[in-house]
């Protein structure tokens, strides 16, 4: 049984959305690291360095998932995919800038706590754009085509 488990275990870095929250996690902990030095440490509104925290993080992410959670699965150029990943995102951006400076501002929560309830806000927004729009297998296109 541990054998069957630990099979199982060591297989998931194969399911796209366990690369996707692995991806997303580094996203999180670069975001929270920017965040923590723009909002603490400089005084950055919150707003403000949660915009250029989670830009930067976004661009890790695109990244990483162009180069593993979704190798090889487009024959989009790497300027498209980046273009329409950072506009699939930017609403997401938005969102927790907002999320975190409300949550901060006006509900007195701690900086770190409103980054978590942002990050989770986005999280399957994010993925279901990602996989099934911009990273795209190539056979879902051709099916879809030959659907019309």
């Amino acid at each position: 049984m541990f054998v069957y488990i630990g099979g199982k275990i060591k297989n998931l870095h194969k399911i796209d959305f366990v690369r996707f929250c692995i991806v997303g996690t580094s996203g999180f902990i670069i975001n929270f690291a920017l965040l923590t030095t723009l909002y603490k440490v400089i005084g950055l509104h919150v707003f403000v360095a949660q915009l250029i925290s989670s830009e930067i993080a976004l661009f890790n992410n695109f990244v990483l998932h162009n180069n593993w959670t979704y190798k090889n699965r487009s024959d989009k150029s790497i300027k498209r995919l980046l273009i329409q990943f950072h506009a699939s995102s930017w609403s997401a951006i938005l969102g927790s800038a907002v999320i975190v400076s409300v949550a901060v501002k006006t509900f007195n929560l701690n900086y770190v706590v409103a980054l978590v309830i942002a990050s989770a806000a986005g999280l399957f927004w994010n993925f279901a754009w990602t996989k099934f729009v911009i990273w795209r297998r190539h056979h879902e296109v051709a099916l879809q085509e030959d659907r019309v």
